[in-house]
């Protein structure tokens, strides 16, 4: 009797198609919460150099912050994010965890950016 007789074919192509189709939910997952969290690393680097210039103060940076995070749908509250502003120096620091949701169980993602621009 030759093995695709006895159906082990169909149970590895059946089993092959379960864990692509796994992988591509994982996938579809996962990835939008690396681009966002890249776009808003991208964004604090982009704009301290803005801020210093517009003279910002620490509150007007972290609700800048705190927006972006809100528009791309990150988990960033007022406790993750420690603005130091002044006339000289624009420091944001931002730390938060997101849950990374893999069908049978969780994993808590952290991440974490700086970004500072000081006046010469």
């Amino acid at each position: 009797m030759r093995l695709t007789q006895r159906g082990s074919g169909r149970v590895k192509a059946i089993l092959s198609i379960i864990f692509l189709l796994y992988v591509v939910v994982l996938g579809i997952k996962i990835i939008p919460v690396y681009v966002n969290d890249y776009e808003l690393d991208d964004y604090i680097r982009q704009q301290t150099p803005f801020w210093l210039t517009d003279r910002k103060n620490a509150d007007a940076v972290e609700k800048a912050v705190l927006d972006k995070a809100a528009d791309l749908g990150l988990p960033v509250t007022a406790d993750n994010v420690k603005v130091n502003a002044s006339w000289r120096l624009v420091n944001v620091s931002i730390d938060y965890t997101v849950p990374l949701d893999f069908v049978f169980f969780t994993v808590p993602k952290e991440f974490k950016h700086t970004a500072e621009n000081r006046q010469l």
